[in-house]
């Protein structure tokens, strides 16, 4: 539908048949994604139980802001070098490995040791390492490889390389449901191990195959732009996972798993959103090229299209409110409060996100950086006055309210930074 719609003469103009046919392509892979993230969401949840699902998460949502440094922004080079010149694919494939392979076992360790003191006392250390290697590590290469195809802008491969690591972990919440005798975050963490390990190891090989090898030539000049890539990531992870452990603290496990579940569900919603971003983001490097102006304007192109792709989306996490709590059990009880309030979440992700590119490709990354690193203490703060007193629909005001504030924030200031640097006439 998505493909029809995106190639139809209103739209023909604007995207052409490449970044029509990906954003379709791209759409069914993430909603198959989807589809066994459900699996696995469902699994889990009913198995493990609020209260021990939102000690497992606080654990993934810290990791996750470690992760975004493993390859230093390798991924991110690798594209803008590809998008510039595709012959640069094989030493900017080594360089990334190389990245990768540098920073990801030393963060591991940091993990390792620094998570344990920020999550609740009930959480074994063991959770810690087995989720540490898989989102640092193995999920890191599968997003690595992700990437290497989004720069040659091909679709399918992306879709599929994404759809194998979800179907790895709903295998395996399957046969863990199926099987644990003692359904806890440690005895799942074991599964999700392996199943990231299986899927890492597999997508780095299909690059391979599909690619070509790497040259082992590492560009060290690079590493600056790397970690600002890096540090935007981590920002960006930062702010929209902080409010996890917070939530845990304020209000104990039970509203914690509850707040988490519900946010789960509102971000996977925005699969279109995420897929017309994959599809358009060499793109924005090429309108890049001449300023900011150049991204800025393509950013105002893609509105419609997002706002359009947002509010199909938050419509259907109004409507899974209803009946959220039958699918997920009695320990989800209210959760249809929660997803109502976080049901606008696919419209800002999407104002937000081509903003935000257009800040990237437009020469200002580090404004992108300034904006997410101070959204958190918003968030934070937010939670602060709203969690003890609502809980889980608190934290779910917070959320919302500090997304509304980051979408104005970025693109008042995609626009003052495209004017400064307009041509005098």
């Amino acid at each position: 539908m998505f493909t029809k719609l995106l190639r139809n003469a209103s739209f023909a103009r604007l995207f052409g048949s490449t970044i029509a046919g990906n954003t379709g392509v791209l759409t069914l892979g993430i909603a198959a994604q989807l589809a066994l993230q459900a699996v696995s969401f469902i699994a889990i949840t009913r198995t493990m139980g609020a209260p021990s699902y939102g000690a497992f998460i606080s654990v993934t949502a810290l990791a996750s802001i470690a992760a975004a440094f493993a390859g230093w922004g390798g991924d991110q080079l690798l594209i803008r070098a590809v998008a510039r010149e595709p012959s640069q694919f094989p030493r900017a494939f080594g360089s990334a490995l190389i990245y990768f392979f540098v920073t990801a076992p030393g963060l591991i360790v940091l993990a390792i040791i620094v998570i344990p003191f920020l999550v609740d006392a009930s959480v074994p250390v063991a959770v810690v390492v087995l989720v540490a290697l898989s989102d640092i590590g193995f999920g890191r290469a599968n997003t690595l490889a992700v990437n290497c195809f989004q720069a040659f802008e091909r679709g399918k491969e992306m879709a599929e390389l994404g759809i194998a690591l979800s179907a790895f972990r709903a295998i395996a919440a399957l046969i863990w449901s199926a099987t644990a005798s003692d359904p806890t975050p440690l005895s799942w963490g074991w599964y999700y191990v392996v199943s990231s390990a299986v899927a890492g190891a597999l997508s780095i090989a299909w690059v391979v195959a599909s690619l070509g090898a790497p040259v082992w030539q590492s560009r060290w000049a690079d590493w600056r732009d790397g970690g600002f890539f890096a540090l935007q990531w981590c920002s960006f992870i930062g702010f929209r996972d902080i409010d996890k452990p917070i939530v845990v603290a304020l209000a104990g496990l039970p509203q914690g798993g509850l707040y988490a579940a519900a946010f789960r569900i509102a971000d996977v919603a925005g699969v279109p959103v995420r897929a017309l971003m994959y599809s358009t983001y060499v793109r924005f490097f090429q309108h890049g090229a001449g300023g900011p102006g150049g991204s800025l304007a393509f950013a105002w192109r893609l509105v419609p299209v997002g706002l359009a792709l947002g509010g199909i989306a938050g419509i259907g996490v109004a409507v899974a409110s209803t009946f959220a709590t039958l699918v997920m059990g009695p320990d989800y009880g209210g959760i249809g409060r929660v997803l109502l309030v976080m049901s606008p979440m696919p419209v800002l992700y999407a104002l937000y996100y081509i903003g935000a590119d257009a800040l990237i490709t437009g020469g200002h990354i580090g404004y992108r950086i300034l904006f997410q690193l101070a959204l958190p203490a918003v968030d934070a703060g937010l939670c602060l006055i709203l969690v003890p007193r609502y809980g889980a629909v608190g934290a779910a005001v917070a959320a919302m309210l500090t997304h509304m504030v980051l979408v104005v924030m970025v693109w008042t200031g995609a626009t003052i930074l495209a004017r400064r640097t307009e041509p005098a006439t």
